[in-house]
C-alpha cells in the first residue's frame, strides 16, 4: 500500500479508480481504512477514490495528537494536498465526520461536499434543554466506557460500545474474529478522541459561508439519539440535506453496501455537485 509522507506524521492508503471526481473516505473509531472495503473499489469505477488510516489506525503512524479531532482534520487536510486530489467529496463514518467538520470549517477549499452518518456530535444535544439530560446520561454510558479502557478492561468496553450502537446484545459475539482483534487494537485511540473536548463539537462556521452541500445520513435502526445528533447537527447548517437509510443501522457500508452506494452515487454523482 502506498505511503503519504506528511512530516512526521505517515500515511498508510488505497487508491481506486482513475476518473472522476476525488473523493476520500473517513472512517470512525475502533476500525481503520478496511471498513470500506465493500463500497471503495465500487465507487472507484465512477470516482477517484482514497480510502486512508487516520494516523495511529492500522498502517498510519505519527506523533500521539494532542488534539484528536484538529490534528485528523490538520492530516487529512495535507493528505489531499500530498495527493493533489481536491477539492474532494469526504464521505465519513462516525468519528469520521467530526473530522470531516472540522476540515471542511477551517479548509473549506479543500472539500466539495461532505457526506457523513452518524457523526456523534453529543455537545450539540447538550446544547438544546429538550435533550439537555438525555445528553448527561449518555456522558455518564461514555464515562463508564473510559473508566473500563483505563482499568484494562478492554474486551468489556468495546462489548459496550458495539452493543450501544446495535442495540443488540449477541452483536460483540457475532462479529469476525478480525473484526474483534481491530477493535481492540484501537480501543486506545477511541479513548484519545473521546477524552479530547472538542471532537463533539465541530467548528461549521466555515463550512456555512462556504455552502458547500452536506448530506447527513441515518439508519432507521440506529439508536435515536443518534437521530437526534444528526438533527441537531443539521440545524447548525445550511446548505444540508438529511435522509434516513431504511433497513440500517449505524454501518451501511458494511451491511447494506449496495444501497449505501445507490445513495452516495444519487447526491454526489446524479446530483453533480459543483467544485467551488
Amino acid at each position: 500500500m502506498p505511503i503519504a509522507e506528511l512530516g512526521d506524521v505517515r500515511i498508510r492508503y488505497e487508491r481506486y479508480g482513475d476518473r472522476g471526481d476525488p473523493v476520500v473516505l473517513v472512517h470512525g473509531s475502533w476500525v481503520d481504512h478496511r471498513t470500506f472495503d465493500r463500497i471503495a473499489p465500487v465507487l472507484g469505477d465512477s470516482m477517484r477514490v482514497l480510502a486512508y488510516d487516520r494516523r495511529g489506525y492500522g498502517g498510519s503512524t505519527g506523533p500521539t495528537r494532542a488534539h484528536p479531532v484538529k490534528d485528523d482534520a490538520e492530516d487529512l487536510a495535507n493528505f489531499l494536498v500530498a495527493t493533489d486530489l481536491y477539492p474532494a467529496h469526504v464521505v465519513a463514518h462516525s468519528y469520521g465526520g467530526c473530522v470531516a467538520f472540522h476540515l471542511a470549517g477551517s479548509r473549506p477549499e479543500l472539500v466539495r461536499a461532505v457526506v457523513a452518518h452518524e457523526p456523534p456530535c453529543l455537545g450539540f444535544l447538550e446544547d438544546d434543554p429538550a435533550t439537555a439530560l438525555e445528553a448527561q446520561e449518555l456522558r455518564a454510558g461514555v464515562a463508564q466506557l473510559r473508566r473500563a479502557l483505563r482499568q484494562g478492561e478492554i474486551e468489556s468496553a468495546a462489548r459496550g460500545f458495539v452493543t450501544a450502537l446495535a442495540r443488540d446484545p449477541g452483536a460483540w459475539d457475532r462479529m469476525p474474529v478480525d473484526g474483534k482483534a481491530t477493535f481492540l487494537a484501537n480501543a486506545p485511540h477511541w479513548l484519545e478522541e473521546v477524552s479530547d473536548p472538542e471532537t463533539d463539537r465541530p467548528e461549521l462556521s466555515g463550512l456555512s459561508e462556504a455552502m458547500s452541500p452536506v448530506l447527513l445520513t441515518e439508519g432507521a435502526d440506529s439508536p435515536p439519539f443518534l437521530h437526534r445528533m444528526t438533527e441537531a447537527l443539521a440545524r447548525r447548517l445550511r446548505n444540508v440535506k438529511v435522509q434516513q437509510i431504511p433497513d440500517v443501522g449505524h454501518f451501511p457500508h458494511l451491511t447494506r453496501p449496495a444501497q449505501y452506494i445507490g445513495l452516495l452515487h444519487r447526491f454526489l454523482v446524479e446530483r453533480d455537485v459543483p467544485a467551488m
